[in-house]
């Protein structure tokens, strides 16, 4: 089985996944392009941010899927859901292409999964970064008392009310000085550390000894059932 894997994301996830998916034992080789998929193989490409990938990116990769029949078995779609409600926004790309595509049947199978609000919420939830005391003159203490993302759902924290960013633009700060505290370098340019098999290690029992991160644990079940094939 082959796969085309499409990400919202232009920096952190691209570089990270790779990792992560030979962690998880997944089994398939990364190439290139779709000229050299031949088996078990996958194709990484971003989509260059949630706008362009759901006006172009998007149809730009299922074109060029449908032009070399037989290549890929299943097309998977990974976006932030930010602002949205994650539903919302896989329902928005699952309407997309089936307007865009009069034919039910495009010769592949089309996974849209959605992080819940981005990927450093998947991030937020690795088990124990978050610190039993943190001191009121460190610059992450003001996220370190405004919620536990230990005790708490990562995808259900919003920000203060006297902070302007977006949920996905205060998840970003939040690990990132949660991460500078724990001296855990991170940044979207230089994702290594997040990449590692102990980090993915305490997201995964995350999921399986809480009911947080449910966008997560639909992306990692997925995976974890195509590794079998």
């Amino acid at each position: 089985m082959n796969f085309y894997f499409l990400l919202e994301d232009e920096k952190s996830f691209l570089k990270v996944l790779p990792s992560w998916l030979e962690h998880m034992g997944f089994g398939c080789t990364r190439v290139a392009d779709l000229c050299e998929v031949q088996d078990h193989d996958y194709v990484l490409q971003s989509g260059q941010g949630v706008t362009q990938l759901v006006t172009k990116a998007l149809f730009d990769t299922i074109d060029s899927i449908l032009q070399n029949p037989g290549k890929i078995d299943k097309l998977v779609v990974v976006l932030d859901a930010e602002e949205l409600e994650a539903e919302e926004r896989r329902q928005k790309v699952t309407e997309q292409i089936k307007r865009h595509y009069e034919s039910s049947d495009l010769g592949f199978h089309s996974e849209i999964f959605v992080c819940d609000r981005c990927f450093e919420t998947w991030l937020l939830g690795c088990c124990g970064l978050y610190p039993k005391d943190v001191e009121e003159t460190s610059d992450f203490y003001q996220y370190y008392k405004h919620y536990n993302i230990e005790e708490q759902d990562p995808e259900e924290m919003i920000p203060p009310p006297d902070n302007d960013d977006t949920i996905a633009k205060y998840h970003f700060h939040y690990l990132h000085e949660l991460l500078r505290y724990k001296k855990i370098r991170y940044s979207k340019n230089r994702p290594q550390n997040v990449a590692a098999d102990g980090y993915l290690k305490g997201i995964i029992k995350r999921i399986n000894t809480t009911e947080h991160l449910k966008s997560f644990k639909v992306f990692y079940n997925f995976i974890s059932a195509m590794r079998k094939n």
